[in-house]
């Protein structure tokens, strides 16, 4: 299991018990293990699909593998018997907005089964069943209800559309007034509305169930099968979801390498989905790397379980403000306030209302003092919560109520202003009322520390707090009171690793870093003596990394370097491309006889009688490498020997559809829709390969070899390409007795007469 999946377990079970857990459930029904050869297969899916290319394919080719080796079975199941997988969308589950935003748009579109492929998996333990209770009660009932018992399998494709039709079988809530009753949804408008849609809420979707064996030992594949359905025809991924994509990624790159990996190592892989937010990406991996909480990720949790329960996946931060929100505070690098981050984000995906120069007045140096005050409040009263209910983080209400208490905090701190709530005067009045919330909702007598405080009293004086270092290429690591770990990894991260060299800008003294102890730096000068600097000196830029000047290295001469067989190679090609038009120009006639028929089949037909026939495979694709691919190339014959590779023409044909607007651009070439037939006798036309102006190109091109008469198809004669090996004669046994004898005694004949 990688450190990516274990991850998503580990924050799943964590929600499903309270008690210490192991990567698998203690308790569950005994599981079959996988053969090896099926085990050594899914693998190599696996493999085929780490560096992100042709997802949609490769999982289609496993789900068909899992079926050939029955591990995957077909049924047909109620709404009310699926839940949620907790590897569903990197471990981010269904969004409730969007389940009730897909019943607008079913109802509006009408609902169509052949475009739900619904995937689900066998229930692995009661873990599953406890983490599917916690993600409904987070809902706040925007799912409807659940009954963990009842639970069959677990849902990687189609769940919103399962949790659609759920609301519909409980009669939910919902604002829809075409098919709702008192602002309930009803079974009976929908009959009357879309009974394609009634039927497939009343008796449930057919899935593709995976065996949970697969599960249990390929929890990597279930989330590859889930992030495979998050294209453009279901519904999208959340800014968050591809957050949490993010920082697992890096944590289990980080694992295997032992080092941090740049951005463009993990971009391939977490792009594969094709996400929308594809262009805010490379701003969210910084963000990540600064305040998503370290490898467990503890912030961007809490962020997205709030975010999740009251924001649809179409609601997006954007490139710009994602840029904002990654951007170091100004003279204070080393300390990258993470909880007042996500605090402003919960308020910039809830509320809407953060702009640009908010984020900046954060990050801004005047302003740095008042956020890291109420970055120190929002982690004291977590800590608070800690000491008095370890278990806060599964109670939705708790969750709710802080992510409140957060966003009133940013509003305070920056000047936000939001019609209707409390105007307050110190952060501490703010953390003080939500600790009398949280007593009535944990039942907890959680201490009360700034019970003296009133409205009118002076913000408590902030501590100093030590310059912490920050971390631009390097995860996070955050102890519980917000400081960061391991200052030796975030100068690295900053290009100060151990040995390199380094120069103070103001006096140029250079010297060589040997050593990291706490918050001091040792630099080895060149007099042999060795000199202390303070961390957060060199962290603000007072000291540069730079190489020490070596000996340049010369090219003497650079006539072996101004030729290259790729050039050539596409001189080559546009000599081809040159020929072809001129040979369009000149050669191509009768192609105005023809006509193609699309349907019922594609066939190229004479449109009258036909006398003399000549196409030329026009096209924009000359294509250079040493084999064709099947029937869809034809080579062209040149004097090339610069290497092995071969040029060939493919067809660039685009042929129109029943869906196409007047914007489209059509291409019909006569040459590509030629059919091929194994019978000589049935062909009308042959391949022959003609020379132009440059006569070391020969171009093919297909020429009618008799009169084609008015309505007959243009046809090819393609040899067989399959050989089969001649029969073997052998005696015949099946001679009856008498026939035998008579064979033998003319054999016993012939050779008496012989030797007479």
């Amino acid at each position: 299991m990688t450190p990516c999946i274990a991850a998503i377990y580990r924050h799943c079970r964590a929600l499903g018990s309270q008690a210490d857990f192991q990567l698998r459930p203690p308790s569950r029904l005994p599981i079959m293990p996988l053969q090896s050869d099926v085990r050594e297969r899914l693998q190599a899916f696996l493999r085929e699909a780490s560096d992100g290319d042709g997802l949609v394919r490769i999982v289609e080719n496993c789900l068909n593998y899992l079926k050939s080796k029955h591990l995957l079975t077909s049924m047909k199941l109620e709404a009310s018997l699926v839940g949620i997988h907790p590897c569903n969308r990197d471990g981010y589950g269904v969004n409730p907005q969007d389940v009730r935003d897909l019943v607008d748009s079913i109802v509006d579109v009408g609902y169509v089964p052949t475009r739900v492929h619904a995937v689900g998996v066998e229930v692995e333990g009661d873990w599953v069943r406890q983490w599917n209770k916690k993600l409904f009660e987070s809902a706040h009932g925007l799912l409807g209800s659940l009954e963990p018992e009842a639970i069959k399998i677990t849902s990687i494709c189609g769940s919103h559309t399962n949790c659609a039709l759920r609301l519909f079988q409980q009669g939910a809530s919902h604002g829809n007034e075409v098919v709702s009753v008192g602002g309930k949804l009803s079974m009976e408008l929908l009959r009357a509305r879309d009974a394609s849609f009634h039927e497939a809420a009343d008796q449930g979707l057919t899935w593709d169930v995976i065996s949970s064996s697969v599960a249990e030992e390929f929890p990597e594949l279930i989330s590859l099968i889930s992030r495979s359905g998050n294209t453009s025809l279901q519904r999208g991924e959340h800014e968050l979801q591809v957050l949490r994509r993010i920082h697992s990624t890096y944590y289990r790159l980080q694992t295997q390498t032992g080092q941090a990996p740049a951005f463009a190592s993990l971009k391939k892989l977490i792009l594969a989905s094709k996400p929308s937010c594809h262009a805010s990406v490379p701003h969210m991996f910084t963000f990540c790397l600064k305040a998503s909480g370290g490898a467990d990720a503890s912030f961007l949790q809490e962020t997205e379980s709030f975010v999740r329960a009251y924001c649809p996946s179409s609601r997006q931060l954007g490139p710009v403000l994602w840029e904002a929100f990654g951007q170091d505070c100004r003279g204070h690098q080393s300390d990258p306030v993470a909880a007042f981050r996500h605090a402003l984000m919960k308020q910039a995906y809830l509320r809407q209302n953060v702009t640009i120069a908010d984020v900046k007045k954060m990050t801004s140096k005047e302003l740095f003092p008042k956020v890291k005050e109420a970055d120190n409040m929002i982690l004291t009263v977590r800590g608070i919560l800690r000491d008095g209910a370890r278990d806060f983080m599964t109670d939705s209400r708790v969750v709710q109520a802080l992510a409140t208490m957060d966003m009133t905090i940013a509003s305070h701190v920056l000047g936000i202003k939001v019609p209707d709530e409390k105007k307050y005067k110190t952060v501490q009045a703010i953390g003080h009322d939500f600790l009398l919330v949280a007593r009535n909702l944990t039942g907890v007598a959680l201490p009360l520390p700034w019970e003296s405080v009133s409205e009118q009293s002076e913000p408590a004086a902030t501590a100093a707090t030590a310059s912490q270092p920050s971390a631009a290429g390097v995860m996070l690591e955050l102890a519980e009171d917000g400081s960061i770990k391991e200052p030796e990894k975030i100068l690295a991260s900053k290009g100060f690793a151990m040995g390199a060299h380094i120069r103070r800008k103001v006096d140029k003294i250079e010297g060589v870093l040997s050593e990291v102890k706490g918050q001091m730096v040792f630099v080895k000068m060149a007099s042999g003596k060795t000199a202390k600097v303070d961390l957060s000196v060199i962290l603000a830029g007072d000291w540069v990394v730079f190489v020490p000047r070596v000996q340049p290295t010369m090219l003497d001469s650079l006539d072996l370097y101004q030729h290259h067989v790729d050039f050539d190679a596409s001189i080559l090609a546009s000599k081809i491309q040159l020929e072809l038009y001129k040979l369009h120009q000149s050669m191509e006639c009768g192609s105005e006889h023809l006509k193609l028929q699309l349907k019922p089949s594609r066939m190229l037909l004479a449109n009258s009688d036909i006398k003399k026939l000549c196409m030329v495979p026009m096209t924009n694709k000359v294509v250079q490498k040493s084999q064709g691919q099947g029937n869809t190339m034809f080579e062209v014959q040149t004097d090339w020997q610069g290497d092995d590779r071969k040029f060939w023409l493919s067809g660039a044909n685009i042929l129109p559809k029943d869906n196409d607007d007047d914007t489209c651009k059509h291409v019909v070439v006569p040459f590509w829709l030629v059919q091929h037939s194994h019978q000589e006798e049935d062909c009308n036309v042959k391949l022959v390969w003609i020379a132009g102006t440059e006569k070391s190109i020969k171009i093919p091109v297909f020429k009618n070899t008799k009169k084609i008469p008015e309505g007959s198809p243009i046809v090819a004669f393609r040899s067989k390409t399959v050989q089969v090996a001649p029969l073997e004669e052998v005696e015949d046994d099946h001679k009856t007795s008498a026939q035998k004898r008579a064979s033998a005694s003319s054999g016993g004949s012939s050779k008496k007469a012989q030797k007479k």
